[in-house]
C-alpha cells in the first residue's frame, strides 16, 4: 500500500487546515462587505481545446466517450456562468456583476518544476463595467486582501496596453511580440536588445523606448517619465488610462507603478497588478482587466491560498488551540459549544478514563454531571474556571438534537 499522495499534492494536517479555513473566511468576509456575492462553478468541465489553460488541464474520459477536464482556472468557468444566466451582460450590456469564489484548482504540470498541482484559489470578478472606478475598486480590494490576513501590502500596478503601444511603434512582428513582452516583464534588457537587433524599424526612438521600459518603476512620477519616453499618441492614451485609475485612490502610498508589467499581453487589455508583502519574494495575488478576452467587460484577481499561508507563517499565526474541556455530559457540553467554547466528547465512559483523556489533550477541565472539574496537572486558572461555570449556568441550548454527541 502506498502512503504518499501523488506528486504535487499533499496531506493537510489539522493546524494548517484550520489556518486555511480562517484565511478563506477572512477574505470572504471582506468581499461580502463590498457587495461581492459568492458563486460556485463545477470542478468538472467539458474539455475545451480553446481554454486559456488547456495545456495545464487534467483530462478525463467520460462514460459516453466524451472528454472532461478538472477545473484549472475559475475565470473561464465564471464567463460560462455569465453566458448561461446573464446573456445580456455577455452580449455587452453594462450591468455590474460582483462575484467572489473559492475552491480547488488542478494544474497538470511537471511537479519537478512547480511543486503544487492541486491548490486552493480565492478571488473575485467585477463583470459588466469597464472604467477607472471599477479598476480602482479591484486594485483596492487586492490591497485589502493582503491586509485582511495580517500582512502589509505592496501592489505593483502596470498597463500592458502601454507595452503593446510601444511594440506597435517599433514595428515588432507578431511572431516576436510574446518573446519581447516576456523579456520586458523580466526586465531582461540583454534578451530584449538581442531580439530588437533583428527587427527593422523606421523610428529608432521606438526601440530605445522599449529598452527604457524596464526602468519605468516607482511612484506616480513614473508617469511623467513615461510621457517623455513614449510620445506616441497610443502610448500617451495608455498612460492617461493608468493615471485615471490612480486618481481614484485617496491614498496611493502602497502602490508602485511598473510599466514593464507585460505578462499575458494578448489576454490583459487594461491595468494589471501583483501584490507582495515585505520579506516574501513571490507575488501573493495577481490580476487585471481582460475586456474582450472572455467577456466584453471584466476585471478580477485570484489568490493562491497556500502561498498566502506561506507568507503568513513567519508572522506567528497561532495554531488551532487544544480544547479546554473534555465532557461526559452531552447536554451541558452543547451549552458551552453554543457559547463558542471548544469541547471534546470523552470517548471513555468512566470518569477516571475521561480524566486521563483530558490530561492527554492538556485540557484543564472535565465536564461531569453539569459541573466542571479541574483535572490538572497545571494550576487552575480561576478566572477561566469561573467564566466557564457562568456559561454553564446561563448559556442557552443551541437546538442541537439529542442522542449523544
Amino acid at each position: 500500500m502506498v502512503f504518499t499522495p501523488p506528486d504535487g499534492t499533499r496531506y493537510v494536517l489539522p493546524d494548517d487546515a484550520a489556518r486555511r479555513v480562517e484565511v478563506v473566511a477572512a477574505l470572504r468576509t471582506l468581499y461580502r462587505a463590498w457587495g461581492y456575492d459568492l458563486v460556485e462553478v463545477p470542478a468538472l468541465e467539458r474539455y475545451d481545446p480553446g481554454h486559456p489553460r488547456e495545456a495545464q488541464s487534467f483530462k478525463l474520459s467520460d462514460r459516453d466517450s466524451g472528454v472532461l477536464a478538472l477545473r484549472s482556472d475559475f475565470t473561464p468557468a465564471l464567463a460560462q456562468l455569465v453566458r448561461a444566466h446573464f446573456p445580456a451582460v455577455a452580449g455587452g450590456a453594462r450591468r455590474p456583476l460582483r462575484w467572489q469564489y473559492a475552491g480547488t484548482v488542478w494544474h497538470a504540470i511537471d511537479p519537478e518544476l512547480a511543486r503544487t498541482r492541486e491548490f486552493t484559489q480565492v478571488g473575485l470578478e467585477l463583470i459588466g463595467v469597464s472604467n477607472a472606478r471599477a479598476d480602482a475598486e479591484i486594485i483596492h480590494l487586492a490591497r485589502e486582501s493582503v491586509r485582511a490576513v495580517g500582512l502589509r501590502p505592496r501592489l505593483e500596478v502596470g498597463n500592458p496596453g502601454f507595452v503593446r503601444a510601444l511594440l506597435d511603434a517599433a514595428d515588432i512582428p507578431p511572431g516576436l511580440r510574446d518573446a519581447a513582452a516576456d523579456a520586458i516583464d523580466r526586465k531582461d534588457r540583454r534578451d530584449l536588445a538581442d531580439l530588437l537587433s533583428g527587427v527593422a524599424c523606421d523610428d529608432p526612438r521606438a526601440q530605445r523606448a522599449l529598452l527604457a521600459v524596464p526602468d519605468l518603476y516607482g511612484g506616480i512620477e513614473v508617469l511623467e517619465h513615461a510621457r517623455q519616453v513614449a510620445p506616441w499618441p497610443a502610448a500617451q492614451r495608455e498612460i492617461d488610462r493608468l493615471a485615471g485609475v490612480l486618481a481614484e485612490f485617496e491614498d496611493a502610498s502602497e502602490l508602485m507603478l511598473d510599466l514593464a508589467m507585460a505578462r499575458r499581453l494578448s489576454y490583459y487589455t487594461g491595468v494589471t497588478f501583483r501584490a507582495y508583502t515585505p520579506d516574501f519574494g513571490q507575488p501573493l495575488l495577481g490580476g487585471g482587466r481582460y475586456d474582450g478576452a472572455l467577456l466584453p467587460a471584466a476585471a478580477g484577481f485570484s489568490i493562491g491560498v497556500e502561498r498566502l499561508l506561506q507568507a503568513t507563517r513567519p508572522l506567528g499565526l497561532a495554531p488551532e488551540p487544544e480544547p479546554r474541556v473534555v465532557s461526559l455530559d452531552d447536554p451541558a457540553a452543547r451549552r458551552l459549544r453554543a457559547a463558542g467554547v471548544r469541547v471534546v466528547r470523552a470517548l471513555r465512559p468512566d470518569p477516571e478514563g475521561a480524566r486521563e483523556e483530558a490530561r492527554s489533550r492538556r485540557a484543564p477541565f472535565l465536564l461531569l454531571d453539569g459541573r466542571l472539574e479541574a483535572v490538572g496537572p497545571d494550576p487552575v486558572d480561576d478566572e477561566e474556571f469561573a467564566a466557564l461555570s457562568t456559561l454553564l449556568a446561563t448559556a442557552p441550548m443551541d437546538g442541537e438534537a439529542g442522542g449523544g454527541a
